[in-house]
């Protein structure tokens, strides 16, 4: 469970530290000189590296989310199906194949029909289909499906009085030996010992699932706005939307 949370998490801060190292320093560049001063190219690297982490995070929360939620409540189909780390290991390459192959087409397209100098964004108005896609698969419903599965654990937790539900074994000693004490000792410090360490991880991933839906709030309904009305979207308030969404990349770190 610990080892699988690990490579999870890792990837998340790959993406994070892709976003912080990469798109903000470009989107502050872009705004203090009023116009894009880099190549096509670099433009290009910049949208698809912004973009495509940005909603290579967003999966990988879904894919924690999924795998808390069958840990919670199968715990013996979970154990059983997971005595190893090939299925987390191919989740991973699932997300980062998903991004590559839904994210990097319809991007390259854009810059090749609608580039112009001084001028780097992804244009919704080109690209309402595209944009839909995006509100409703990059957001909508990856965060119905988060806070699905995280209600889910919550309620398996209180009525287990536990981090996470986990199958209890009885001994299979006679009672009233000290073999069967002594194992049954032994079972319940080593059950105490991975609830607390299951709560640990529910507790992390719960502040980093609030902050994400919390700061990716405003730049999404920003952005359902956008395909619906955009005259109706101020440029300083979309910028501060950005700002929001970035700041997730930021918290993410302090909460791991």
């Amino acid at each position: 469970l610990q080892v699988n949370f690990n490579i999870f998490i890792l990837n998340l801060a790959i993406t994070d530290l892709t976003v912080s190292c990469v798109g903000m320093p470009f989107f502050a560049l872009d705004l203090i000189f009023g116009r894009w001063i880099f190549d096509e190219v670099t433009c290009a690297m910049w949208i698809l590296s912004d973009w495509g982490m940005t909603f290579a995070s967003v999966f990988f929360l879904v894919a924690i989310s999924i795998d808390r939620y069958w840990a919670a409540c199968w715990p013996k189909s979970y154990r059983s199906l997971n005595t190893n780390n090939t299925r987390t290991l191919v989740t991973v390459a699932i997300v980062w194949v998903a991004v590559i192959i839904v994210y990097i087409p319809p991007f390259v397209i854009d810059r090749v029909r609608w580039s112009e100098p001084g001028v780097c964004i992804f244009s919704v108005d080109n690209n309402k289909d595209f944009g839909i896609f995006v509100g409703v698969v990059g957001y909508h419903i990856p965060s119905l499906i988060i806070v699905f599965c995280y209600y889910k654990v919550f309620v398996v937790m209180r009525r287990s009085g536990a981090a996470f539900t986990r199958a209890k074994i009885s001994p299979t000693a006679e009672p009233g030996t000290s073999t069967a004490a002594g194992r049954k000792k032994q079972e319940d410090r080593k059950q105490k010992s991975q609830n607390s360490k299951d709560k640990k991880i529910f507790v992390s991933l719960s502040y980093i699932i609030i902050s994400y839906l919390i700061t990716w709030l405003p730049w999404h309904l920003t952005f359902d706005l956008l395909l619906i009305a955009p005259d109706k979207v101020g440029l300083k308030f979309y910028i501060f939307t950005n700002y929001t969404a970035f700041f997730n990349s930021m918290l993410n770190p302090l909460m791991y």
